[in-house]
Order: C-alpha cells, then sequence, then structure tokens
C-alpha cells in the first residue's frame, strides 16, 4: 500500500513539474534582414540599407564585419551594443550608410551584420557591395624631352606630364602662356643627369630647378612618388585591355619598391615598368597609374628622348 501511495506521489510531482516547463517557453531564435542587400556606388560614394532586427530574447549586440575576398576585415569591424543604442525593445530597424573606399574597387566586398541576443544566439546578413572603378587613360609611346645642358630652347621642350589634362605633355612655356594658373595639374617631368647617366623621371616638387629656368615661378609643385615594380611589358600591355585594369595600377603601386627618393626615379632602362601616384592635393584627388618605357636616347642634347607609354586613373 505504501509503495502504492508513493508511486502516486512521484506521478503527481511530475505532472506538476511538466505544466511548469510548458508555461515557461523559449523565446525564438533572432533574425537580421537587409532591405536592400545589395548596391553599387562610385568610389567615394555612399550606400546606405536598413537593417531589420527582431531579437525576442532581448538583443545584444549587432557586430559590422566587411569581407574583402574572403578575408575578414577585424581591425575595422564595428560592434553596436544594446546599451550604445539605448535600445531596449525586441524588434527595430538601424539604418546603415558606409562610404566606399579606394581598396573595395580591387576585389569584391562583402558587408557582414551579425546580430546576437541576451541567450547568446546569433542570426547573419550579407550586404554585397558594387564599387565602379575609375575609367583608364592610355598615352601610347609618347616621347618627353630633357632639358638640355646649354638650356637653350630648354623651356620650349616637351618635358612634363599631366594627368589632369587632355594635353598630357606640357613645356614650361606652356604652363606659363595659360591664363589661369595650371601648375598644379603638372605630375613629373624628365630629366637626363650627364654626370651619373642616368635617366630620371621627377615630381615637380623634386626636380631639380638648375636643369629648367621657369619652374620656380610655379605656384604648385606637385608630390608625385614612384615605384619600382616586377611586372614584365607583357603584363603592361594586357592591362591595356584588361577589364581590371584598375586592380593592376592599384596593386602595382600597393606592392612596388620605392628607391631612396620616393618622388624620382632614376637608373631608366628599356622595358621597365614604374608604378605611380599623384600628390592627394590636387584638385581632382590622387591617381594611380603605371609608365612603361620603350626606348631611351640617352643624353641632353636636341634630339635625346625617353619614349614611354603611360596608363592611369582619369
Amino acid at each position: 500500500m505504501k509503495i502504492i501511495q508513493l508511486c502516486l506521489v512521484i506521478c503527481l510531482l511530475s505532472q506538476l513539474v511538466g505544466c511548469g516547463d510548458s508555461d515557461e517557453s523559449t523565446p525564438e531564435g533572432p533574425t537580421v534582414f537587409l532591405n536592400p542587400n545589395f548596391g553599387n556606388a562610385d568610389i567615394g560614394g555612399v550606400i546606405t540599407t536598413s537593417v531589420e532586427i527582431t531579437a525576442p530574447a532581448g538583443f545584444t549586440s549587432l557586430e559590422i564585419t566587411p569581407i574583402f575576398d574572403e578575408i575578414r576585415d577585424e581591425a575595422n569591424a564595428m560592434v553596436i551594443a544594446s546599451a550604445f543604442m539605448g535600445q531596449m525593445d525586441t524588434t527595430f530597424t538601424y539604418s546603415f550608410t558606409e562610404t566606399t573606399r579606394r581598396v573595395a574597387a580591387t576585389s569584391v566586398v562583402d558587408i557582414e551584420f551579425l546580430l546576437t541576443d541576451n541567450l547568446d544566439r546569433t542570426d547573419t546578413a550579407f550586404f554585397r557591395v558594387g564599387v565602379n572603378g575609375p575609367p583608364i587613360r592610355i598615352v601610347s609611346e609618347g616621347s618627353f624631352m630633357p632639358p638640355q645642358s646649354d638650356m637653350a630652347g630648354s623651356s620650349s621642350s616637351f618635358t612634363f606630364f599631366s594627368s589632369s589634362n587632355d594635353l598630357f605633355i606640357w613645356s614650361v612655356d606652356q604652363v606659363n602662356a595659360e591664363t589661369n594658373d595650371v601648375s598644379g595639374d603638372i605630375d613629373f617631368g624628365y630629366y637626363y643627369n650627364t654626370t651619373t647617366s642616368s635617366a630620371t623621371l621627377a615630381s615637380v616638387f623634386d626636380y631639380p630647378i638648375v636643369n629648367l629656368a621657369g619652374i620656380d615661378t610655379w605656384t604648385a609643385r606637385n608630390q608625385t612618388k614612384f615605384r619600382r615594380t616586377s611586372l614584365s611589358t607583357e603584363e603592361f600591355d594586357q592591362a591595356f585591355s584588361s577589364s581590371s585594369a584598375f586592380m593592376i595600377l592599384y596593386n602595382a603601386f600597393e606592392n612596388g619598391t620605392a628607391g631612396d627618393r620616393e618622388e624620382r626615379v632614376t637608373d631608366l632602362a628599356v622595358d621597365d615598368v614604374i608604378a605611380f601616384e599623384t600628390d592627394e592635393s590636387k584638385t581632382d584627388g590622387s591617381k594611380r597609374g603605371l609608365i612603361r618605357v620603350h626606348d631611351i636616347q640617352a643624353g641632353d642634347g636636341p634630339g635625346d628622348f625617353i619614349r614611354i607609354s603611360i596608363i592611369y586613373e582619369r
């Protein structure tokens, strides 16, 4: 009899406990939804999406991480916490705005939105970013003349390059004759050092004024930077028709090797491929490009020259 009574007590307790469990159901898991979940913009443009969050158990954090070519950029991750937001609701909408970065044009970019609730459960959504690379301009085998040793005719020599004008080869006379000041458009120039027998490209800032009278009157002297690359002439030529030309230009400078003076490159030789980056303080901003050396007529006389092709951001 006692055994039967004990069994009845146990059964009754188990039923009571079971009833209590059914009244305390676990809240549903969190969800994050992006509207829209993709966007395109020019470099420096703005992308915006609405982040719709539901967290019945309570919202702990939203972590936003850029991913470049499947590599997570943890250094630029951003965490939004409920305490920071002052957000106690379980459902709300967050507006996310981002300015596209230049590096984004070199790769496939996703932005990960990782939502965590108060029970440490997560949900993830991704925003795909499409960045429009800048147009590319090509100068095919342009000849640049050095200032001459006797200075006669030097100011009329076509010595300087500009990425900012349709007229890309300039003389000092042309620059000084313009009604509007265009010295800020000039990126670099060519000269030949007869002492070291060195064909040289140099930024206007690092250009030796003793080689050319008149440059010292320019109000702007841009600081273009140069880096040697390991690119072959075939790889340079492929960039002419490549849909990823901007990526080639960007990475060539990023991975190039600077000399002792970053604003000039000396001892140029035929088939050298040189990367450059124009001064970021220019009106149209910094640009990157590649230079291929086709031919050099050594010296600083009237018939001497360097013949180069240039691919650059327009």
